[in-house]
This record gives C-alpha cells, sequence and structure tokens, in this order.
C-alpha cells in the first residue's frame, strides 16, 4: 500500500478539520445558554488545590494528569 498523493493528503486533512470545526460550533450553539460557571466546574478542574474545610488536596487527579503527561 502506497502513499496517498499530496491532493488526497490535503483533502483528508481539511475534510477532518471541517468536521471538528462543525461538530465545534454545533456543541457550543446547544450548549450557549449553560451557565458559565456549571461549564466551568463540570469536570472537576476549577476547584482550589487545598480545600480548607476538608484538608484534603482538591485538585489531585488533575496533578496525577500532569504528572503522567511529562511535563
Amino acid at each position: 500500500m502506497g502513499m496517498p498523493s499530496f491532493q488526497a493528503s490535503n483533502a483528508i486533512i481539511y475534510l477532518t478539520y471541517g468536521v471538528f470545526l462543525v461538530m465545534g460550533t454545533g456543541i457550543a450553539w446547544k450548549l450557549r445558554n449553560q451557565a458559565k460557571t456549571d461549564f466551568l466546574s463540570s469536570n472537576g478542574t476549577q476547584t482550589v488545590i487545598w480545600n480548607k474545610s476538608t484538608n484534603t488536596l482538591a485538585a489531585f487527579p488533575l496533578a496525577l494528569n500532569f504528572i503522567a503527561s511529562g511535563e
């Protein structure tokens, strides 16, 4: 199986880009009325580092992700 031509490679890249652009625009349009605070806290990454009320590390999963990425 050989390499695709230059035109075919560009077609694949730009079609994929277009699909992601349309999907992102559609998702943003669907969620346009969602409160900003709900969006930012929905995945739990916008919490404080040290939770004083429970004396726990609230961003521990985010820290593990950072360590695992090797950054």
